[in-house]
């Protein structure tokens, strides 16, 4: 295991035209607490600072808009499609995007996807299903379902199957670490995990403001019975079922309401001897690879590119 507290500096201005939005102080006081606002709902909030979270995209080579991954329940599940520049093939990223398992698409990570995407990666945004409509395990299969679509269809898109990562930020880093956990997820180079859940169960109090609350018959993610039964599960508590993962990434903020998911999941991942490195960053607080002018952002950037660069799954520059 290699623990860092990564060094954050100024940052580095956001790529595109344009003057740089600056973050809102009711979004970093949502992000450091996971509450929710003085006033609407959490969706509302985030929906009004899309400006901000999505502003000025790195250049990338193309974007493919909803490829069709698969059709289900009444859900056509899609993907959106970020190329890097550069010569193909290119290490493939299957991403999961965060929020709470009930919010978030592909749209509300574009910014993101752009920059993963700068850093070389051909990057696969999943628009899983999600809940209360589609409820535990939907998404968690969606994701298993999605790994295995872009070992197969990755090469179209100018990726290598051979070099496959799987990721995600919070409720998509969860879901992630769950399709490892089950053991179905094939053979997968890497996982970059940011500021994720590994133990529903445990994380519910942090996540109540945006679940319903921590009651089984409340909280919106699993069945009610499920929520009560299901107390040890390789896809509710990934960490539990840890000794299979690929190297691992864990990526997190120093003052995240969510950290000590990520240091539980570290503690388990040195238990099992699985090769991982847990960097935290100081002063970020959760989602902050969405908050393009707090610091923090660039440093987990550099942080995922050498990481890349450190377990040779890119050795190109890009």
């Amino acid at each position: 295991m290699t623990l860092r507290l990564s060094g954050v500096g100024p940052g580095a201005p956001p790529p595109g035209d344009g003057a740089a939005v600056e973050l809102p102080p009711e979004l970093l006081e949502f992000q450091l607490t996971l509450a929710l606002p003085r006033s609407g709902s959490v969706r509302d909030l985030l929906a009004s600072f899309d400006a901000y979270i999505n502003q000025r995209l790195p250049p990338v080579a193309a974007v493919t808009h909803q490829v069709p991954v698969r059709e289900v329940a009444g859900w056509r599940v899609t993907a959106d499609v970020y190329r890097p520049l550069g010569e193909p093939p290119f290490p493939t990223l299957v991403y999961l995007h965060g929020g709470a398992w009930v919010m978030g698409a592909p749209s509300t990570h574009r910014r993101l996807a752009a920059d993963l995407a700068a850093l070389g990666l051909l990057t696969i945004v999943v628009d899983y299903r999600r809940a209360p409509r589609h409820r535990f395990p939907a998404a968690v299969e969606d994701t298993v379902h999605a790994i295995g679509w872009a070992r197969d269809h990755a090469a179209a898109h100018g990726g290598d199957p051979s070099r496959l990562l799987v990721g995600g930020d919070s409720a998509g880093a969860n879901l992630a670490a769950a399709a490892l956990a089950t053991g179905r997820a094939g053979a997968v180079a890497a996982a970059l995990l940011c500021y994720g859940i590994y133990d529903v169960h445990r994380a519910l109090p942090v996540l109540a403001d945006l679940l319903g609350g921590t009651d089984p018959a409340t909280q919106l993610y699993l069945e009610p019975e499920d929520a009560r039964r299901l107390l040890d599960d390789p896809r509710l508590h990934p960490e539990r079922y840890c000794a299979g993962f690929p190297p691992t990434l864990i990526l997190a903020g120093e003052r995240d309401p969510l950290f000590a998911e990520s240091a539980a999941l570290a503690d388990r991942l040195t238990a099992a001897a699985v090769h991982h490195e847990l960097v935290v960053v100081p002063g970020a607080p959760h989602g902050f690879l969405q908050l393009p002018t707090h610091p923090s952002h660039a440093e987990g950037l550099r942080t995922i590119d050498e990481f890349l660069r450190r377990t040779g799954i890119r050795t190109v520059e890009h």
